[in-house]
């Protein structure tokens, strides 16, 4: 049944993929920044300014992939249906409380902040997920995988920062080592749910699989292993926890640049019975392309 097959989607690129980065790193970064902001105004800002890097990156990649990019600002005037509106206005107000608590000097705001950049990184998930044709992302578990993951990447970032400003937060350590191993949990229900027999198409199933031991060895383990030496062997620096935190980043990154460009298969053609000139003379049912 050749063209029955599910096929691997074009229409999102590795441009809508960025936007998932940006935004996901940047919601990350300022959830941690609201956490440290009240205690030191000096994360309000740095922190704070990194965040609203990310997701103005992660916006102007999603404005590229528009096939009408100047037509963008129509975006906000569908929030009773969109989860993509409901991003672009949640970081919106996110970014006026930033706004205020640096020009009026208060970083008790910087929590109010952080609380609502919670907002945007839940609206990045339920954005996949409300792609129903799309059975690698319509599955119900990619809403915490996608959460986690934002949240993972940006203490990775807040660490990163943390050591080159000499600002060194200890709890940010135990906080991403927390977040990687929820987020390896998140993974295992997530793979395991696709790879079950007719749960998904042959293609993301066999692509899940592929890339299942390198993620959790390079992109858990090896952070994890990292981060319980910074903890137990202080005379060695910080130089492991950074590098621990690179590695949670980048597989983040991968992650979901995998999750949009390369898992996403269509739900292709069914035939509850295969047709046949003679009358009770069909087929059975056949359903091409899937486990």
């Amino acid at each position: 049944m050749r063209g029955a097959e599910p096929q691997r989607q074009t229409y999102w690129t590795w441009k809508a993929a960025g936007n998932f980065i940006g935004g996901g790193t940047g919601g990350g970064l300022l959830f941690l920044t609201g956490v440290a902001a009240p205690r030191e105004a000096f994360w309000l800002f740095i922190a704070g300014l990194v965040a609203h890097g990310f997701v103005a990156a992660g916006l102007l990649s999603v404005f590229f992939q528009l096939g009408r990019p100047f037509r963008a600002p129509r975006v906000i005037f569908r929030p009773q249906t969109s989860w993509m509106t409901r991003e672009t206005l949640s970081d919106a107000v996110v970014f006026s409380i930033w706004l205020s608590a640096i020009w009026f000097g208060l970083p008790s705001l910087g929590r109010i902040m952080g609380l609502l950049a919670l907002v945007p990184l839940y609206c990045h998930a339920r954005m996949l997920k409300a792609a129903k044709g799309i059975p690698a992302w319509r599955e119900p578990a990619i809403v915490p995988l996608i959460f986690s993951t934002g949240l993972t990447e940006g203490a990775a970032v807040f660490i990163v920062l943390a050591v080159i400003f000499g600002h060194t937060e200890r709890w940010a350590i135990a906080a991403l080592a927390v977040l990687v191993t929820a987020r390896l949990l998140i993974w295992g229900v997530y793979r395991s749910r696709l790879v079950t027999p007719g749960a998904a198409p042959r293609g993301t199933a066999e692509f899940l699989e592929k890339i299942n031991l390198g993620l959790i060895l390079v992109g858990h383990v090896a952070p994890l292993t990292l981060l319980v030496i910074t903890h137990f062997a202080p005379v060695l620096g910080y130089g492991p926890a950074v590098g621990g935190a690179l590695l949670s980043l980048l597989s983040g990154w991968y992650l979901k640049h995998v999750l949009v460009t390369r898992a996403g298969y269509t739900q292709g053609l069914a035939l509850p019975r295969l047709p046949a000139r003679t009358p009770g003379f069909g087929g059975s049912a056949a359903r091409p392309g899937w486990t």
